[in-house]
């Protein structure tokens, strides 16, 4: 029965957002993310905690992503990580705790706020995970991850070491290409 109206809700959601997306066509689809964040009453991606493949990956995938700091020039140096489509940050504030300076990337104002806000009050529910480890620098921005202009604003220079992502490349795919994925 749970499974039903899980299912049920899921598909409610997907519904709501295929309507609301409908008056955002084309490149004007960012400003539906960004029309939901203001509104705030339809945020359904929005659970309230990290991603679990995430915590996943740094809890038990060193083999594939490696540690939090990397040796530059016979000097180590945290990895910078970005996670585009942060959400409120969850991710970003995971990521700090567990060394890196993290870079969370919206492309709504009202997010970017929810953030800093997330950070603030909730900063003590993302511990230092890690021996030896010191919390990572956090940093929340606004911007288009297609355009380049967020990263002076972010004050990043080169490169990011990992790019966390799970909703902009896909979602911006299908908005843009109005292409399923499996095509």
């Amino acid at each position: 029965m749970t499974t039903d109206v899980k299912a049920e809700s899921l598909n409610e959601a997907r519904a709501r957002l295929k309507a609301h997306f409908g008056d955002f066509q084309g490149e004007n689809y960012r400003d539906g993310w960004a029309d939901l964040w203001d509104k705030g009453d339809f945020l359904p991606w929005d659970k309230g905690f990290p991603n679990p493949a995430l915590v996943d990956l740094l809890d038990q995938g060193h083999s594939l992503i490696g540690t939090a700091t990397v040796e530059e020039g016979g000097k180590q140096r945290r990895k910078k990580a970005l996670v585009p489509g942060c959400g409120r940050g969850y991710d970003v504030l995971l990521l700090a705790s567990r060394g890196y300076d993290a870079y969370g990337l919206e492309y709504s104002a009202t997010a970017v706020e929810q953030c800093e806000q997330e950070a603030k009050e909730h900063v003590d529910k993302y511990p230092v995970k890690g021996p030896g480890l010191v919390n990572g620098n956090v940093q929340f921005v606004g911007g288009d991850f297609f355009k380049n202009d967020w990263l002076a604003k972010a004050g990043v220079e080169g490169k990011f070491d990992l790019i966390y992502d799970y909703t902009v490349i896909v979602t911006s795919f299908i908005f843009l290409f109005e292409t399923p994925l499996s095509q």
